[in-house]
């Protein structure tokens, strides 16, 4: 295989496979938790990274795009292949003319194609017909609101957007292998798969709710194969296209068919769901029911059974296609196995009974990235099998080095909130996922993470802590620090001790002292007391040791990501995404720009276009701050007295993302770099940075 045999076409502009839409009116109570419980458990959950999600894309539509309307951000139908478009309907939106305009302009658009782009309204109201007479020819998602208690009313409203989108993507696939569309799709199918001596019981109280529900039909051995025939090939034929729920209890592994059935199962790739009932134990568990997700057996949980299993066929359905797109953008080797889940062992010896073995073999599986224990184990069937996931780019695939391609390189990951993520579609939600995702791949790749400010002992640190163990697996066992945390004076004397012993193996705290000048100036400052930020003469002693903190940053890593940020609040000399990204130019290393979720990012990007966005002015800083600029003032004043730093100068910074340009600012060419600008997709941002830091 030759290396770059896997990349981005340059002439072909990518779109997600599939994408999904929540809209709702921004007064409707319950309608930002609900889209971000959907978000958590069908794009990914930011707060438990380790979970797998399913990746699809999820938009949010509620709060207005520009000040000058209540309306949000419209929906651009031709952004993605395929979208499922939610709308949750209340008494707010019924009422809004310009929301009956805005729902009205959407089911009038002309790409708005069956079925690859449908629109599903939600009932939160019982007047939801009179929102619009467009909107009440579609079959709403009724009876959501009748739950009162808030847990069954978000679990209700996953299973039918769950079944929705399994059905969509089924019923696109169907059109595109026969070019029909009017061809309903058949229901789901389950497999229940359960030993009659004490599976029988548990196994008729899931059968009898999925045939009440009706959204679901099941195959039971007992009631659904007909006398006189063959119950082996009768199984074998449905297994091939179904789900199935393995009912584990005390007797299942030990039952000769219920290994036939799981082995069968595995053998066609279909997906599986075990609910654990075992109550005594086992003499031997089965080997092969690993690698799948499970459930405890609760009868008052049922519900849950359905949204996992829901969940599994969705990835099932959803990943080959997603890869097949991908096929459009990236040559593909032949002969690629292209796996809905984590490969494990059993999947390439079954793949191998079938397909003749090749070096270099290359397995294609859904984030997140096996850890490294798992890996080895791969390898240690044969060293040459590659398992990536799509957001990796396999430049280097070629090589039989066992070394990872950004071993010893620092990223420097600039992001902080950005005040634009809401009017675009966002929340915090996608950017600590975004964050969370690109750290993850760039330690599974190799490279250490070095972030500027205070890494607080919180959810996200220790997330990436335990990242960090999983991706850093070293032969002699020695430990490597992964993350490098660089903090300006006087941030790092409030540095908690205690965390950072406990972290001592995983943590580089790279404390920049206060600069030497300012101690012999007249501030009277204490090197070992904490100063606040409150007056000009303070601030000008934070935006100094800021910028000595940045600029050492600067010097010691190899690239930098920047994404998000803010442009008003803050305590540096400019922006502090803006001074980064200057400094990384300056010291010329490379500088990837995400401009999806806005804020100074966004404005960065615009200047390396040629543009010069207000909030990299003079102008409109001084407007925003009346304090910040007395502080400029008595900056620039230090400056001219002597002081050994530059002048705070708009024009000058603005000049240096001018004449650097995308061209310039890394190894991908300016197309790449312009789509890696204006991509709001998750995994074009990281295969494009991976390709970019693998050059």
């Amino acid at each position: 295989m030759k290396r770059g045999d896997y990349r981005m076409s340059k002439n072909i502009n990518y779109l997600p496979y599939f994408r999904i839409y929540i809209v709702w009116h921004q007064k409707f109570s319950n309608g930002e938790e609900l889209a971000k419980y959907l978000f958590n458990n069908i794009c990914g959950n930011p707060e438990h990274p380790f979970l797998q999600g399913l990746g699809i894309p999820i938009h949010f539509r509620s709060l207005p795009f520009t000040k000058e309307t209540i309306l949000p951000k419209p929906i651009d139908i031709k952004q993605s292949l395929n979208s499922a478009i939610f709308i949750f309907v209340d008494n707010n939106m019924v009422v809004c003319d310009k929301w009956q305009t805005y729902i009205e302009e959407l089911c009038d658009n002309k790409d708005l194609k069956k079925p690859h782009h449908r629109i599903y309204p939600v009932a939160f109201t019982e007047h939801f017909y009179k929102l619009s007479k467009k909107l009440s020819r579609i079959q709403f998602i009724e009876k959501i609101d009748e739950e009162t208690d808030v847990v069954k009313q978000q679990q209700k409203l996953l299973t039918n957007v769950l079944h929705i989108c399994v059905r969509q993507i089924r019923h696109i696939k169907q059109v595109e292998e026969n070019n029909s569309v009017d061809n309903d799709v058949p229901p789901l199918k389950l497999f229940l798969s359960y030993t009659r001596r004490d599976g029988r019981e548990i196994t008729n109280k899931v059968h009898e709710l999925i045939e009440k529900d009706k959204i679901l039909s099941t195959f039971l051995d007992t009631k659904d194969i007909p006398p006189g025939h063959n119950f082996v090939e009768q199984i074998d034929k449905v297994l091939k296209d179904c789900a199935m729920l393995i009912f584990q209890t005390d007797t299942y592994a030990s039952r000769y068919w219920c290994h036939w059935e799981v082995l069968t199962a595995k053998k066609y790739k279909i997906p599986i769901l075990v609910i654990n009932a075992i109550k005594a134990g086992e003499e031997r568990s089965f080997p092969y029911l690993g690698n799948v997700p499970t459930i405890i057996w609760q009868e008052s949980q049922i519900s849950l059974i359905f949204i996992k299993i829901l969940l599994e066929v969705l990835r099932h359905q959803y990943f080959p296609k997603y890869v097949e797109n991908l096929q459009k953008f990236r040559s593909i080797p032949e002969g690629t196995l292209v796996l809905p889940f984590a490969p494990e062992l059993l999947n390439l010896v079954q793949h191998f009974q079938e397909n003749q073995p090749k070096d270099n073999t290359l397995i294609i599986y859904p984030d997140p990235p096996l850890a490294d224990n798992e890996i080895n184990l791969l390898n240690s069937l044969n060293p040459k099998i590659k398992a990536l996931t799509p957001s990796f780019p396999v430049t280097s695939i070629a090589t039989d080095h066992p070394k990872k391609p950004l071993s010893g390189k620092v990223i420097g990951i600039s992001i902080s909130n950005s005040p634009d993520l809401e009017k675009l579609g966002f929340s915090d939600y996608h950017l600590k996922r975004a964050l969370l995702e690109i750290s993850r791949h760039l330690l599974a790749q190799g490279a250490s993470i070095a972030y500027g400010g205070d890494l607080r002992p919180d959810g996200f640190t220790q997330n990436l802590i335990e990242m960090v163990k999983a991706y850093n697996h070293q032969e002699n066992n020695q430990p490597e620090k992964k993350i490098f945390n660089f903090l300006a004076w006087p941030i790092h004397l409030q540095a908690d001790v205690n965390w950072q012993a406990e972290y001592k193996n995983e943590v580089s705290i790279e404390a920049i002292p206060l600069p030497e000048d300012i101690k012999q100036q007249s501030f009277e400052i204490d090197d070992e007391t904490f100063l606040k930020p409150e007056g000009k003469e303070n601030c000008y002693v934070w935006m100094r040791c800021l910028t000595a903190m940045r600029e050492e940053m600067a010097k010691k890593i190899d690239a930098r990501i920047i994404l998000g940020g803010q442009v008003t609040n803050y305590k540096g000399i400019f922006p502090g995404i803006a001074e980064e990204a200057a400094l990384t130019l300056i010291n010329d290393k490379p500088l990837f720009v995400l401009g999806a979720f806005g804020g100074c990012a966004k404005a960065v990007g615009q200047a390396l276009l040629g543009d010069t966005p207000m909030a990299l002015t003079w102008e409109g800083q001084a407007a925003q701050s009346p304090t910040y600029a007395e502080t400029v003032e008595f900056y620039n004043e230090r400056y001219f007295l002597g002081s050994p730093h530059l002048p705070i100068d708009y024009n000058a910074l603005i000049k240096i993302f001018h004449e650097t340009g995308f061209h310039g600012i890394n190894k991908l060419d300016e197309s790449e770099n312009r789509a890696l600008f204006e991509t709001e997709d998750l995994d074009e941002m990281i295969y494009l940075i991976s390709k970019g830091l693998q050059s």
